[in-house]
């Protein structure tokens, strides 16, 4: 049991041990309130819940109450205390509002209790009966009134008399009230029986007519009523003429925050709620885009012209303005129609034209909805919101509803013209439409908005004209299949990019090389990690076995001692993924007990893949994978299944771990979070690729693993939600765009660290230092690119903040590999085929082409935030793609043993071993990528591989054109003989990939180079004879590793010998002391010395002669006798 959960259980104690229970007693905090009406919410570290509500002097009327609704379970008397704020020196119990519970107040005013800062006061007493009751906060002496919380009980208990835990334990949120709708938005009766066909549109999938209905008052209204076609049978869809809106807003000062999700302020229009007979006048909720501004409806009165790819209709509204609106065919998609306004403003000022589609779905009801990055499954906010064209992965709004009577899914869209939405940096002011998922009462109804009120794009002079476009989709398929097409129809999103600066095998190779950097590689050796550039002193592992695998695959035992070892001897003894060297974290707080042997952040895959990845050597490390004989579940920073650790357990020991086990709690996992209903909106600063969707990453491993196609197709379905997370807007113009336009491009993050000192490459920063330039705008495009969390994307007005660390590519291209589904890889490419040439950053604000040179991580200016531990992340999702493509173009005839790095965020990778192989018909070759063994043009990728007597190039072709590439071989690193060589041809197609197709005999080498032609997005496979060598030295796993004794004031000593790949054996100890003043401890063995003066207190020592060399250690503290611990 954690602190926490001790902390929350004994609150909860505490609180019974107090009389309370939240069926009698309930917190409110004003905040919580759903309408704020004249008050305002401000933050303040005193308030209960660090906010509080407040009339501000500029109230515009302060007659428009806050407002709520209080849900009480049973009947009774309640008690109703007030928190508020009031100045003792000030003109105290001045500051007065009344609380009124349906519409009665209370005798008594809160706000004068005349004490210093904010104090509960019991207003009085009611008997009310159980069920919902409106709450009202009304100012009544218009003196800045201040409500922090509400406390509400059946009890005589003071809530001065408990703790902030206590009460926040009672904390409810108010259930939502509906606003009476607008006359705009009410749904319209409309008679359709026996209508005249006026026109008809048809597409091979679609036919939609248009027939001469009635309205109310008898007036014309034109039915729009739509027939699909479904497994070979034309369905009729439900009548939506009364219930489809078209409408207008308009406001002459409409002022929006458009960042996150859309905020109105200054444009907020008076509302009535209604409860029980009781009602309330209020300021519309802020984020409400039906009430941001008074709306008139316009409805289809008229046909205006109409030939077999057109229909264009008169719109009119009551007092009889006109608004054209033409339905065409859609030639991209034969399940979606173009429709286009003409929006004429009437006077100046703000407006928004909207279009809620079809029929209202009752939320219940909704089978699916993708609005992302903040809603899928069954979430939806409680009442309408608007997310912006310039927030959302996708421009559209989604919904699969169960409108057919056999159940069979269809899917409803409403989608932006691709064509209107410029090829700009998104930022908080150039939003070109808005999307939401409810209509104006809480029902799904997809709706459109362009231009998104008090956007710059959304004012308008008297007279001026403005065409509104977009897409209505109605699909018979799920909410997957018709995200597909609104991709690739819609959207246009293609396989578009091709290297630059540097093929992915040379990337690769230089980010090898940057971690091998201490300065440029931001490697401390003290700490044995890369800094944490957030934090002072922190070292920090996001991807350990990253830099186990490099140090294979390159053939460098350099590489293992400076940076493998290291990394294993952190894993052993860092209780977390972090270690801070000062001992103080960024509050100035100690961190206690950051050693711990062995270390407890990462899981059994990552103890099973530190095991493979020492070649077996270490089979101690089994009993660290398998403590007691079961597996870790780690998932501290992750959401993984403990079904994922199971799997790692069972490849390990699969007598221990059956596969059975594994898969049973896979299926639950797979019923809950895959299949499950979800209807609970995700947090805006939760990270977008851990909690809100499954995390899917593994479920490939166990297709793999069992055959078992149902695996497959839920790694379908986590792979679409990735999808849904990758832009794919807007379009790259065909031509040249200006980057860096004024030579020094702005950042919007701060100067970091780099150990004590504050730091960032190029900085302070230099003119001209991002010089201006033109380049191709695919280049720089950011279709293909994904997001952090929503809060980390919109965190700056000036510019949102994609990412570059596309660590799900791979998995993306597994996907394609086993269902040939070109979706999956053309986001997979597109999220990594020429966006770096070695390490990029974290996050890309503007259009750049600095991330495209190689030398960016060691010149700057660092505009994209380099994250140094990041850096073995982005190897190992570049590595790991390349041998996913080589698997997805070999149809599955190439493949290399893995092992699978998780448990930091999303970063869920496999990181490959020594262990062989299968290179067609050799099965013996193991994995090898060392600069110079290969060396192609024209930015061909490469892996080669290493049997006892062949050697292996795999050359990818990353482009969509035929290329001629030629290679030169290192001859005497790759120890190719004389003799007939063999070549194997891949394909695009990973399905036709798959066919036994016979070899072709090798071209001749000539000293060592070769030529060969690769068709697009192929590979060609090329094996010569070598000469007979191992990978790796022959070696003995050891007997015995780990020893330990008591250490006194140091904690306690541990001592570990490790084996290498190459066959030497390394010593390493560690005290587990937290950061002592004076402390200075001497380590000495095998004749080594090593002197630690700070923390953390160890030591390494390699390579030493005898696996079980004794290790010395002194240890010294100022005034006390020295401690010395033999550990033999």
């Amino acid at each position: 049991m954690n602190a926490l959960t001790r902390g929350v259980l004994a609150a909860a104690a505490m609180t019974a041990a107090q009389g309370l229970r939240a069926a009698d007693t309930m917190l409110i905090e004003a905040e919580d309130f759903q309408f704020h009406g004249a008050w305002m919410k401000v933050g303040d570290a005193a308030a209960s819940g660090r906010c509080y509500l407040h009339v501000p002097h500029d109230a515009r009327d302060s007659r428009y109450d806050a407002v709520t609704r209080v849900t009480l379970d049973a009947d009774g008397d309640y008690a109703f205390w007030v928190r508020s704020r009031d100045f003792a020196q000030d003109r105290p119990k001045m500051r007065r509002f009344a609380l009124q519970v349906d519409a009665v107040p209370f005798e008594k005013e809160a706000g004068t209790h005349g004490r210093e800062g904010f104090a509960w006061q019991l207003l009085g007493r009611r008997t009310l009966a159980a069920g919902d009751h409106l709450l009202s906060l009304h100012d009544t002496a218009r003196a800045y009134g201040r409500c922090d919380a509400l406390f509400i009980t059946r009890t005589d208990k003071d809530p001065g008399t408990l703790s902030g835990t206590q009460l926040n334990r009672l904390r409810t949120r108010p259930k939502v009230l509906l606003v009476a709708e607008p006359e705009a938005f009410r749904p319209v009766a409309v008679d359709g029986t026996d209508a005249a066909t006026l026109a008809r549109l048809k597409t091979p999938a679609l036919r939609v007519t248009f027939a001469a209905g009635r309205g109310p008052q008898g007036k014309p209204w034109i039915v729009r009523r739509t027939r699909l076609l479904r497994n070979g049978a034309w369905v009729d869809l439900p009548d939506a003429a009364g219930d489809e809106t078209l409408f207008v807003q308009h406001a002459a000062d409409a002022s929006a925050d458009l960042r996150r999700v859309a905020v109105w302020k200054g444009s907020r229009t008076p509302v009535r709620v209604s409860l029980n007979g009781v009602t309330a006048e209020t300021f519309s909720q802020t984020t409400d885009p039906y009430a941001a501004a008074a709306a008139r409806r316009f409805a289809p009165r008229a046909l205006l012209s109409a030939d077999v790819a057109s229909v264009e209709l008169r719109y009119e509204a009551e007092d009889g303005e006109a608004l054209p609106v033409r339905w065409s065919v859609d030639p991209d998609d034969p399940c979606s129609l173009r429709v286009q306004a003409r929006l004429t403003a009437k006077a100046d000022g703000s407006y928004a034209l909207g279009f809620s589609a079809f029929t209202p779905t009752a939320r219940e009801q909704v089978a699916f909805v993708q609005l992302p990055p903040l809603y899928q499954f069954q979430r939806l906010p409680e009442t309408a919101d608007l997310l912006c064209n310039t927030l959302t992965p996708h421009p559209l709004a989604l919904a699969q509803v169960p409108w057919l009577a056999d159940g069979a899914p269809l899917s409803v869209v409403v989608a932006a013209e691709p064509a209107d939405l410029p090829f700009e940096w998104p930022n908080a002011t150039n939003a070109v439409c808005g999307f939401s998922l409810l209509n104006s009462r809480a029902q799904v109804q997809p709706t459109f908005f362009s231009p998104v009120l008090g956007s710059p794009r959304s004012r308008l002079a008297a007279g001026e004209t403005r065409l509104v476009n977009w897409r209505v989709m109605t699909r018979p398929a799920d909410w997957k299949e018709t995200l597909e097409a609104c991709c690739l129809n819609i959207l246009k999103v293609t396989d578009y990019r091709e290297p630059l600066g540097a093929s992915l095998t040379e990337a690769v190779l230089n980010m090898t090389d940057l971690m091998m950097n201490d300065e440029f590689g931001g490697w401390n050796s003290d700490l044995r990690g890369f800094y944490d550039i957030e934090s002072a002193t922190m070292g920090k592992h996001a991807a350990p076995l990253a830099l186990l695998s490099a140090a294979l695959l390159s053939r460098s035992e350099a590489f293992w001692q400076a940076r493998a070892l290291p990394t294993l001897e952190f894993l052993l003894s860092r209780k977390g993924s972090e270690i801070i060297q000062s001992g103080t974290n960024r509050t100035s707080q100690p961190v206690k007990q950051q050693i711990a042997v062995p270390g407890s952040f990462y899981g059994t895959t990552c103890w099973e893949g530190a095991l493979r990845l020492t070649g077996g050597l270490n089979p101690w490390l089994r009993e660290v994978a398998l403590p007691d004989g079961t597996f870790r579940h780690a998932r501290s920073y992750n959401s993984s299944a403990p079904w994922t650790e199971m799997l790692a357990a069972h490849r390990l020991a699969p007598d221990l771990m059956r596969r059975d086990t594994v898969t049973a709690d896979a299926d639950d996992w797979l019923a809950r979070a895959v299949y499950g209903r979800q209807t609970q909106p995700v947090d805006f600063n939760a990270f977008y690729n851990i909690s809100f969707y499954p995390y899917w990453w593994d479920v490939i491993d166990l297709f793999e693993a069992t055959g078992d196609t149902n695996y497959l197709a839920a790694a379908v379905e986590g792979a679409s939600h990735t999808v849904a997370g990758q832009w794919s807007h807007p379009r790259a113009p065909v031509g040249e765009v200006t980057v860096h336009p004024d030579g020094s491009q702005v950042t919007y993050h701060r100067v970091w660290h780099k150990n004590n000192q504050l730091f960032r490459l190029g900085w302070p920063r230099q003119p001209n230092d991002t010089p201006t330039r033109s380049v191709p705008a695919w280049q720089v495009s950011p279709v293909g690119l994904g997001l952090e969390q929503p809060s980390t994307y919109t965190a700056f007005p000036g510019a949102m903040n994609n990412i570059m660390q596309s660590t799900w590519a791979p998995h993306l291209l597994r996907v394609f590999r086993h269902t040939n589904r070109a979706l999956f890889r053309t986001f997979a490419r597109n999220s990594v085929i020429g966006r770096f040439a070695n390490y990029p950053g974290y996050y890309l604000t503007c259009f750049t082409d600095r991330v495209h040179d190689p030398d960016y991580p060691y010149t700057g200016p660092d505009i994209t935030s380099i994250y140094y531990h990041h850096i073995p992340v982005h190897y190992a999702f570049a590595m790991d793609y390349l041998v996913a493509d080589a698997e997805a173009r070999s149809g599955g005839r190439i493949v290399f043993p893995w092992v699978k790095q998780k448990n930091y965020a999303w970063f869920n990778n496999r990181v490959y071993t020594a262990e062989p192989g299968t290179v067609y018909s050799d099965r013996n070759a193991v994995l090898w990528i060392e600069r110079g063994l290969v060396s192609t043009d024209l930015q061909t990728d490469w892996l080669a591989a290493r049997s006892p007597d062949r050697f292996w190039v795999m050359l990818m072709n990353q482009t969509r054109a035929r290329r001629t590439v030629r290679v030169q071989l290192d001859t005497a690193k790759s120890g190719v003989a004389a003799g007939e060589g063999l070549l194997f041809e891949g394909d695009a197609d990973p399905f036709r990939a798959a066919r036994e197709t016979p070899a072709r005999p090798a071209p001749a080498l000539n000293e060592g180079a070769f030529t060969v032609e690769i068709a697009p997005l192929s590979m060609v496979t090329v094996g010569y004879p070598a000469d007979e060598r191992a990978a790796f030295p022959a070696s003995q796993p050891l007997a015995s590793s780990h020893r330990t004794a008591v250490a006194g004031a140091f904690g306690e000593a541990h001592a570990f010998t490790i084996r290498s790949p190459w066959g030497k054996d390394a010593v390493y100890a560690v005290l587990t002391a937290d950061p002592t003043p004076g402390a200075r401890v001497i380590f000495t063995c095998d004749g080594q010395t090593r002197v630690c003066e700070r923390f953390p207190y160890e030591a390494s020592f390699y390579p030493v002669r005898a696996p079980d060399a004794v290790v010395r250690i002194a240890a010294h503290l100022p005034g006390q006798p020295e401690r010395v611990i033999d550990l033999r």
